[in-house]
């Protein structure tokens, strides 16, 4: 989206469009996809407001800044909305992935038995309660990291590349990943 530039009572110079069109890129280098990117210049009483309206398909960022010198305002308004679009971006890479509802619904884990044998009865009690079927993806270890830290699932499996194997990826307690390979 371009950016537009509104002024009410001042001129903007080629210096001004220049200085805004420099802030304006560190706004493009953060978020892709910005729909609307609108800067209004406002000069009432001897003071000039500063208006930035950022939005974007996931969220939006807008700052307002009074002040007598233009250049100031400018700047003051920039670093709001440039806050604003960290806070943003780093919400949206750290929240967690699934609801409430889905974290509680999911059964303890039971301690595995001491002893390695298996009575006849206990084989008899287990049995296959649903069976899923996942496509696997061919990818980097790299890539399947990424991946899962997109997706809200637990893990992934996929065909790694390097290895030409079929490996799991998964969400450790600690936020961490961990990786299971065949042997």
């Amino acid at each position: 989206m371009p950016l537009q530039i509104t002024a009410r009572n001042v001129e903007v110079t080629d210096r001004i469009r220049a200085i805004i069109e420099a802030k304006v890129d560190r706004f493009r280098k953060l978020v892709e996809e910005i729909s609307v990117l609108d800067v209004m210049i406002v000069f009432q009483r001897g003071r000039y407001t500063v208006e930035v309206v950022v939005k974007a398909q996931c969220f939006n960022a807008t700052g307002t800044v009074t002040d007598a010198n233009l250049r100031a305002a400018i700047d003051s308004v920039m670093g709001k909305v440039e806050r604003q679009l960290h806070k943003q971006l780093d919400k949206m890479r750290t929240m967690k992935r699934q609801p409430r509802a889905v974290r509680e619904r999911r059964a303890p884990t039971l301690p595995l038995p001491v002893s390695q044998e298996v009575t006849k009865e206990t084989e008899e009690k287990r049995q296959i309660i649903r069976t899923e079927r996942i496509a696997v993806r061919t990818m980097s270890v790299q890539e399947a990291a990424d991946a899962l830290e997109i997706e809200a699932g637990a893990f992934l499996v996929f065909k790694n590349v390097e290895a030409d194997t079929i490996n799991i990826i998964y969400r450790r307690e600690d936020g961490q990943f961990g990786l299971i390979e065949p042997s």
